[in-house]
């Protein structure tokens, strides 16, 4: 099992075409240039207009990885854990906004319960 820690200076909810997709991510400097990362983030999204679970996306530092779902999460005010079903653990720190993390934990329950 792999486990991926940062702490995310910018975590983002965003919808598009009516909310059809969501994207949440957690970013350890989203002003890095996305094609020479060095830095950590980890990308969940939803395609509602077909069927299936949400998918993730990450950077781990040195590659880019993804596909995985989301197995387990804990999502606090200030702590994001997150384990996928590829073995791949994630220990976020944060500090967001609030409404941000209102729609996120929105999301979770709508997703899974």
């Amino acid at each position: 099992m792999k486990t991926i820690q940062f702490t995310a200076l910018e975590v983002e909810y965003n919808e598009a075409i009516d909310g059809e997709i969501v994207q949440i991510s957690f970013d350890e400097d989203p002003d890095q240039d996305p094609f020479n990362r060095k830095k950590c983030y980890v990308s969940i999204s939803q395609n509602y207009e077909f069927p299936g679970k949400p998918t993730i996306e990450w950077h781990d530092g040195e590659s880019d990885d993804g596909g995985a779902e989301i197995k387990d999460y804990e999502l606090t005010d200030s702590i994001f854990n997150l384990q996928t079903n590829a073995g791949v653990t994630f220990n976020i720190q944060y500090h967001g906004n609030s409404k941000v993390l209102k729609m996120i934990k929105s999301f979770f329950k709508r997703e899974f319960g």
